[in-house]
């Protein structure tokens, strides 16, 4: 995947020096929990007053910290440039719209064929905006890169200005704490971030800085011993996305008898997705960390990673036919979600990176793959 759009990659490739190897294994990972999440999402329907229903909320709330990793890595990485803007936008947006575009058209040609029988103008701009309801619904996130590219241009030209950039690490820092403060009141419901569509695609901005920040700032690094910093990620990670899931998500789901689950300008979201993004970047220091980049695991890791804009763009539609032609044989709806999610999530993935590979390999579809 493409820079930011990788969701978030500027030039990481095997041959670059500027490649990052554990911003490869996130954002890999941030794409598969991507697809567990709209996998799972109709065994969530399905099971909401059974038993059943903590396996398939614990795979759909993948997405709850997949999303906001996505975002912190494209801080982590653009955050600092010095392009001009024609420079900075025609690099980025070229690389954005062109996937983008194409398989909109796809995804509208699809649905006016086989679900609609017929065009809809209304029903094709609700596809291209990512409106709910709609099988490119997973939309929105273009047009909420797009503002994110806009805001962190504005911060690399703040961080040029003479009097600022003296303080660059102060200012950062301060950015920072006011995003966790905006995330903090949309927390305890001050400020409503949700709400128009705008005001919440301007509101990722907040991870944007927060993922600036931790990418650089080693204050911890220089004085805990990285095996501890590793241990303590970890666990707060793994006991606040149990928390999460056994004590909010499925209780509250229970209750209401539908999915509830929280924002993304949630302290809690914010807490488990700063501990996944830390434990990988504390891990990267790990001697079996930089063995396995030079193996297999390594190479599939990074192959997921630059594949990712285009598995976004293409999943939704390869699991929709996935699901219609594979129930003629299997009634996998009504199978055990620990199986069918996985099994599902695996085919999906592994069938649209065949695809994007296929067209790489193709004179000018290789420029609708999203890979750089």
């Amino acid at each position: 995947m493409n820079e930011s759009v990788n969701i978030g990659k500027e030039s990481e490739n095997k041959n670059s020096p500027q490649r990052i190897f554990y911003y490869d294994v996130l954002r890999a990972l941030a794409i598969i929990g991507i697809v567990f999440c709209h996998v799972s999402v109709s065994y969530v329907s399905r099971d909401i007053n059974s038993p059943n229903l903590y396996i398939s909320i614990f795979f759909d709330c993948f997405r709850d910290f997949s999303i906001p990793i996505f975002v912190m890595l494209s801080g982590a990485l653009l955050i600092g440039k010095k392009d001009t803007l024609v420079k900075f936008f025609k690099k980025r947006l070229s690389r954005l719209f062109i996937p983008f575009l194409f398989w909109v058209l796809i995804y509208i040609i699809f649905t006016s064929i086989f679900i609609n029988h017929g065009f809809n103008l209304d029903n094709a701009l609700k596809i291209l905006f990512g409106t709910a309801g709609t099988l490119g619904v997973h939309f929105w996130f273009v047009w909420m890169i797009i503002i994110a590219y806009v805001g962190i241009f504005i911060i690399n030209k703040a961080l040029q200005i003479e009097s600022i950039s003296k303080y660059n690490k102060h200012f950062i820092t301060i950015l920072a704490i006011l995003s966790v403060i905006y995330i903090g009141m949309s927390h305890y419901r001050l400020i409503n971030a949700y709400s128009p569509r705008l005001t919440y695609y301007i509101s990722f901005l907040a991870y944007i800085a927060i993922g600036y920040f931790l990418a650089k700032c080693d204050f911890l690094e220089k004085r805990i011993d990285k095996k501890y910093l590793i241990i303590a990620t970890a666990l707060l990670f793994v006991s606040s996305y149990f928390w999460y899931i056994f004590c909010f998500a499925v209780p509250r789901s229970h209750l209401a008898h539908q999915f509830v689950r929280l924002s993304y300008f949630n302290l809690t979201i914010l807490f488990m997705s700063a501990n996944a993004f830390l434990l990988f970047k504390y891990l990267s220091k790990t001697k079996s960390f930089e063995e396995m980049e030079k193996k297999s695991l390594g190479n599939a890791f990074t192959f997921i990673s630059n594949y990712s804009y285009g598995i976004y763009l293409i999943h939704y539609l390869v699991l929709y036919c996935i699901k219609i032609n594979l129930i003629k044989y299997i009634n996998f709806i009504q199978g055990n979600s620990l199986i069918w999610i996985p099994v599902l999530v695996i085919l999906t993935t592994g069938i649209s990176l065949i695809i994007l590979e296929i067209f790489d390999r193709i004179p000018y579809l290789d420029k609708v793959t999203g890979k750089k």
